[in-house]
């Protein structure tokens, strides 16, 4: 006969999960404020302001919505976790038709992360105005778990105080705030995710939100208007993807440069997109058959729970010379890319946070970049919204911390066909990326430093020839000279070694035949002339045996930055030069490589030896207490693009331009020819690969880059790596 014994046991919530839910979930204030708003928009409001009093100490949320009755705030307000906007009790509201976008019932616990003491001042039309009062620390400490034991108090006013008349809405005071000190980046910060909250692109009449800092308007007064910022992109973009197929708009609107001319385009009817180079990879990976892996997106199935996507796309070309044409102060500029670039989400034209914030490159644009950075964009280089309707969207599900929709499969979807529509825009963009480079070029920005080393051998056989005693003494060795000069340069051409640098090893030989040109003008004895061209031949000699070293072969990345660092060793000791080394340690990719190796060692020490220089070079000049030179070596791998060696520093970055600074003979540098990036550059492209000079932001959007480094950055892309 059995003896157990069944009971039921209830389950009880400590009161220390109302804090769980507010304070300690939500990722900063801002978010806090991010979530009143939304609420105001659920209660229908036309206007929304937000005022942080520092004075005061306060911070208000004011709106004009429908506010709340004392049967709403006692059975919905109340009833943490409520259903009343979810399922069948999400209906869209009575004046403006929206649809609740807060549904999981804990947004209003949000207020914790602002401050410890709670006011609301609320009215529905004609009624009584109610108050609303509580302080959370005693409130959660008034009870141990959440079983009735917890109470706040309301009060019913028989004389509308805040909202007289037929005035209704609701009023939200947060005091005994949480951040006693507001710098005025954080002001800032809020004024940005303020403005953000409504799409650049999306006309909303019936929905607008203000911030107001008294005693502190001078912090955020300045921030750029949106409109006027916008009108100095270069490319817009505009596109729809729904059931009924794909739609598309393109504009380009350049600098006046010679050869570049506006362009418009955009699709004549519904077409097909095609998958992203990543979603195809993908299909194929899952596919069993290849014909199950489509290139072109099928709507009906892709846009599933997702609905209609559409939005609009700004994109500028970062470059100063560019950004000056296109009016404005570029400083202001940057900085705006800075604080507002990025492919931000809305839902029914309220931001989905934190998509297109600075620091989420939420569709991986930066890393596709790096290896094609002329083709590719990056997150600093668009402001970009992309709109869903949230009744049709509803699969995509907000998580509980307010940061982004939950990762699930329709989210990987929706990222994905988001990514696609980045792809055709690229795709749209690239020849006119193209005439803009060349553009400049011609322009003269870019210079060009040709060796003219015929001119030079042409004015010593000129010098020769007029004196016949001269002649026959200098002429057999000039023409040897010429000869050997051709053979070299075809040696390097042919062979791919331009690498070496045609630059670098014909500047000498330029050099030396100008010398003897002078000499014999001058009337030198021609022994002297003889030496010296014997001297030339041995120059020669000496290129051509460096020519047929090292032929290419498989290298570790880890192994060639090792030993870079290892020849360098003394140097950082003796100039004091901290060195970071993920590459080295583990801590970012090795991969491998084919190609000479001297030529790569080379290659990856002239960057080095840059570094120490400049690092040092600022340190000195600046002398500022507790900073020391440093300099940090990066990588990244990418099976699609092969990897990337990032060198970065704290130096005084490139004083000249990236086209100069890759220019023959163009240094900054006291005692320097000015040949090391080029050689470098030319390295690079005779490998297979490239070598990059991008400003140090557009090199943290390409890796993660600490911000003590913030000097100059060069990157090394290989390809064909393993």
């Amino acid at each position: 006969m059995s003896n157990n014994i069944t009971e039921s046991i209830p389950v009880r919530v400590r009161s220390h999960i109302l804090r769980l839910l507010g304070d300690q979930l939500v990722g900063h204030d801002r978010l806090a404020i991010f979530e009143l708003v939304k609420n105001a928009y659920d209660a229908d409001a036309e206007d929304v302001q937000v005022v942080v009093d520092l004075r005061a100490k306060k911070i208000t949320v004011r709106d004009d919505g429908c506010g709340m009755s004392p049967d709403t705030i006692k059975n919905r307000w109340l009833d943490i976790g409520t259903d009343s906007k979810r399922g069948p009790n999400r209906v869209r509201s009575a004046r403006f038709g929206r649809l609740p976008l807060g549904e999981k019932g804990v947004g209003r616990l949000a207020v914790q992360k602002l401050g410890g003491q709670f006011r609301m001042i609320t009215r529905t039309k004609g009624a009584r105005e109610i108050v609303v009062e509580l302080d959370w620390g005693e409130l959660i400490g008034s009870s141990d778990y959440v079983d009735g034991g917890l109470k706040v108090r309301l009060t019913k006013r028989d004389k509308a105080v805040d909202f007289p008349g037929q005035q209704h809405g609701t009023i939200i005071e947060i005091s005994g705030l949480a951040r006693k000190e507001w710098a005025r980046k954080d002001l800032r910060d809020l004024k940005r995710l303020v403005v953000s909250l409504e799409s650049p692109f999306h006309t909303n009449d019936s929905f607008h939100v203000s911030l107001s800092v008294p005693g502190r308007e001078g912090d955020i007064d300045d921030v750029p208007d949106l409109k006027e910022l916008l009108r100095r992109s270069i490319w817009v973009y505009e596109f729809e993807l729904s059931n009924e197929g794909f739609t598309w708009k393109y504009s380009f609107g350049p600098p006046k440069l010679k050869n570049l001319h506006e362009r418009k385009e955009k699709s004549s009817s519904p077409g097909m997109l095609e998958w992203s180079d990543e979603a195809y990879r993908e299909a194929k990976a899952k596919a069993e058959k290849a014909d199950e892996a489509s290139i072109f997106i099928n709507p009906e199935t892709a846009l599933a729970g997702i609905g209609t996507i559409k939005g609009r796309f700004h994109v500028f070309y970062r470059r100063d010379e560019l950004l000056r044409l296109m009016g404005g102060d570029i400083r202001q500029t940057k900085q705006w890319l800075k604080d507002q670039a990025g492919i931000r989400v809305f839902r029914d034209g309220i931001r989905v946070y934190n998509y297109g914030e600075p620091e989420d490159d939420w569709l991986g644009l930066n890393a596709r970049r790096i290896n094609r950075p002329a083709e590719r964009i990056g997150t600093s280089q668009l402001v970009a919204a992309i709109e869903l309707d949230l009744a049709d969207s509803a699969a995509l599900q907000e998580k509980t911390n307010r940061e982004g929709f939950n990762e699930d499969e329709t989210f990987s979807r929706f990222r994905l066909l988001a990514l696609s529509v980045v792809q055709h825009f690229e795709k749209l963009h690239e020849p006119d990326r193209k005439a803009i480079d060349a553009a400049l070029r011609d322009d003269g920005s870019q210079i060009g430093s040709t060796i003219k080393l015929k001119d030079a051998i042409d004015g010593l056989k000129e010098v020769c020839n007029k004196d016949k005693e001269l002649s026959k003494t200098l002429t057999p060795f000039v023409k040897a000279i010429e000869k050997e000069v051709d053979q070299v340069r075809s040696v390097m051409l042919n062979a791919g070694m331009a690498g070496m640098g045609l630059a670098l090893v014909f500047h000498e030989i330029d050099r030396s035949i100008r010398t003897l040109t002078s000499l014999a003008e001058k009337g030198a004895p021609p022994e002297r002339l003889r030496n010296g061209l014997g001297d030339l031949r041995k120059m020669l000699d000496s290129i051509s045996v460096l020519l047929r070293q090292g032929k290419a072969r498989k290298l570790s990345m880890r192994e060639l930055v090792k030993q870079v660092l290892e020849l360098n060793e003394v140097r950082f000791q003796f100039h004091g030069i901290t060195v970071s080394a993920p590459i080295v340690t583990g801590e970012s990719p090795d991969f491998f490589i084919k190609a000479p190796q001297h030529l790569v060692l080379s290659a990856l020490n002239n960057i080095v030896d840059n570094a120490i220089y400049w690092t040092e070079y600022r340190y000195q000049r600046d002398k500022v207490s507790g900073r020391k030179p440093a300099l940090i070596i990066k990588s990244v791998w990418s099976s699609e693009d092969g990897g990337s060696v990032v060198i970065a520093d704290n130096g005084t970055g490139f004083a000249v331009s990236e086209a100069d600074a890759i220019q023959p003979f163009i240094t900054k540098r006291v005692g320097g020819m000015g040949l090391g990036l080029y050689y470098c550059k030319l390295v690079m492209e005779n490998i297979g690969g490239s070598l990059q000079i991008p400003s140090m932001g557009d090199a943290r959007d390409l890796i993660d880059i600490p911000k003590a480094f913030d000097g100059a950055a060069v990157v090394m892309n290989f390809k064909g790596g393993e």
